[in-house]
């Protein structure tokens, strides 16, 4: 067999290689909103895709993979939070869009950053990668009514951070 019909991986067409390919910056974003900094993201998001590669056999819907994912990045930022107690945030962003929407993204990480990890992780979950309730209380491995308390207190303390930059965007129209 020649090495240059081989993919990346070695193998040519893995379903995991051709999972990481697509759906990569989605879950780098992800990982940088529920972690605040984008070094600890990619250290979470490559931890958390190592974890998953080794455990691929066992899922069965390949279709689950994204979930399997996203479901490792949190606990295992949970884990770490535990272990450390510490959080060091940047004001940087991954590549970025325009000034002003990197300007107001920038306020919103920052916003998010406030928030305990638990609730961060809700909101995340919820509003930027668009899973349901019930999917954000399976990804935290709690109850729905836990995560919806976590959403609701998450999203009153983001309205609260976030609307004396409302009020001046508002006034200066």
């Amino acid at each position: 067999m020649k090495r240059e019909s081989m993919g990346p991986g070695g193998v040519d067409g893995d379903p995991f290689d051709e999972f990481v390919a697509a759906r990569y910056q989605a879950l780098l974003r992800g990982a940088f909103l529920i972690t605040g900094d984008v070094h600890d993201a990619r250290d979470l998001l490559h931890d958390a895709l190592a974890r998953v590669y080794a455990k691929r056999s066992a899922i069965r819907e390949p279709a689950a993979t994204e979930r399997y994912v996203r479901r490792t990045m949190v606990r295992t930022h949970v884990s770490r939070w535990r272990r450390t107690r510490r959080e060091v945030l940047t004001s940087a962003l991954p590549d970025g869009p325009a000034a002003q929407e990197a300007e107001r993204d920038e306020e919103l990480a920052v916003a998010l950053g406030a928030l305990p990890r638990r609730q961060r992780a809700a909101v995340v979950l919820r509003y930027y990668l668009d899973l349901s309730v019930a999917q954000v209380a399976e990804e935290l491995g709690c109850s729905v009514p836990t995560a919806k308390t976590h959403l609701a207190r998450g999203i009153r303390t983001l309205r609260q951070e976030l609307e004396p930059v409302r009020e001046l965007v508002g006034r200066e129209r």
